[in-house]
C-alpha cells in the first residue's frame, strides 16, 4: 500500500512539471512585455514631461487660474485619459479619479501576480525534477542526472527573472502613477 501511495505521489509531481514549465515560459514572456512597455512609457513620459511640468508650475503660481479640459498640453497615458474623460463628463470628475485609481491598481495587481508566482513556479520547477535526479543518482545514470539538474536550475533562474523584473516594473510604475494621480487631482481642482 505504501509503495502505491508513493508511486501516485511521484506520478502527480512528475505530471506537474510540464504545466509548470509552460507557465514559466508564459510569465517570462509577460515579464519581457512589461519591461518593453515600461521602456516605451518612460520614453513617452520623457517626451511630454516638460509640457506637464510647465502646466503644473503655471497652476501653482497662479491660484486663480482656471483651465478647460481641452487646454491640456500634449499628454500621454493616464494623464491624457484623465483629461479626455474630464472633457466628456465634467460633472463626474470625482468619480473619474476613483476609476483612474482602480485602473492603476488593476495594472499593478497584474504585476504583483508575476512577482509572487514567478519565484513559486521557479521553485516548483526546481523541486519537481529533483526526485528523478535522486533516482538517477542511485543508478549512477549521469545523463539523466545532468538533464534533470539542468531543468531544475533553469527553472530557478527563469522564476527569479520573472519575480525580479515584475517587481522592478511594479516599483517604477507605482511611483509614476502615484505622482500622476496626485497631479491629476490637483489639475482637476482647477478645471472649469
Amino acid at each position: 500500500m505504501r509503495d502505491l501511495v508513493v508511486q501516485a505521489l511521484h506520478g502527480i509531481a512528475g505530471a506537474m512539471l510540464i504545466p509548470d514549465i509552460v507557465l514559466l515560459i508564459g510569465f517570462a514572456a509577460f515579464s519581457l512585455l512589461m519591461l518593453g512597455g515600461l521602456i516605451g512609457e518612460g520614453v513617452s513620459r520623457a517626451r511630454h514631461a516638460a509640457a506637464w511640468r510647465g502646466l503644473l508650475r503655471e497652476l501653482k503660481l497662479d491660484p486663480l487660474r482656471r483651465l478647460r479640459p481641452d487646454q491640456a498640453p500634449a499628454l500621454q497615458g493616464l494623464r491624457a485619459r484623465a483629461f479626455r474623460l474630464a472633457a466628456e463628463a465634467p460633472a463626474a470628475r470625482e468619480r473619474l479619479l476613483d476609476e483612474l485609481q482602480l485602473e492603476v491598481e488593476r495594472l499593478l495587481d497584474r504585476l504583483m501576480l508575476g512577482v509572487r508566482l514567478g519565484p513559486i513556479l521557479g521553485l516548483a520547477g526546481t523541486l519537481i525534477p529533483l526526485g528523478p535526479t535522486l533516482l538517477a543518482l542511485t543508478k549512477w545514470d549521469l545523463s539523466a542526472l545532468s538533464t534533470q539538474l539542468v531543468v531544475a536550475f533553469n527553472a530557478t533562474v527563469v522564476g527569479l527573472f520573472i519575480g525580479g523584473s515584475c517587481f522592478a516594473v511594479h516599483l517604477v510604475r507605482r511611483h509614476w502613477y502615484r505622482g500622476d494621480l496626485a497631479d491629476i487631482e490637483f489639475v482637476f481642482s482647477r478645471l472649469e
